[in-house]
């Protein structure tokens, strides 16, 4: 499975490099310059993934993590940034970021990175969709198809 990853950075040459080494381990790629264009762009594709600088010249990074958890809430949002601090791992965390990855990026650390939280996110979803099932066959309100029939 092809995974699909949203870039969102003001920096044109941070968007090329990564979706260059992103490209090169087969994900398909789309790279936005602006949280409005962003939101734009999930409005349009559905992301596995997406990279999101915390420094937006339209939006705080943080805030526009909200929208995308509202419009996609399965995708793996992981914060970019080139000043780590506390402050900003803190916001990240409460904006329900998936993970937080500083600049400049070791490329094999940050594909290590989007692997695992995607694994993570999916078990997730798995185990989410067994308790589903499970209420279901343990609820008979819930697991009843007929309504005229007692």
């Amino acid at each position: 499975m092809i995974l699909s990853v949203l870039i969102v950075d003001d920096d044109s040459d941070v968007r090329r490099m990564l979706s260059s080494i992103l490209e090169d381990e087969g994900y398909s790629v789309e790279a936005v310059d602006s949280g409005r264009q962003a939101l734009k762009t999930c409005e349009r594709l559905p992301f596995d993934v997406a990279l999101v600088d915390i420094n937006l010249p339209d939006v705080k990074g943080t805030e526009l993590l909200h929208e995308l958890k509202r419009m996609q809430p399965r995708m793996v949002k992981i914060i970019i940034t080139g000043e780590p601090s506390v402050e900003n791992a803190v916001k990240a965390l409460y904006e329900k970021a998936d993970g937080f990855v500083s600049k400049p990026f070791d490329s094999q650390e940050l594909l290590e990175t989007i692997r695992k939280l995607v694994a993570e996110k999916k078990d997730e979803y798995l185990q989410m969709l067994t308790e589903m099932e499970n209420a279901k066959k343990n609820n008979p309100l819930l697991g009843y198809q007929t309504p005229d029939r007692w």
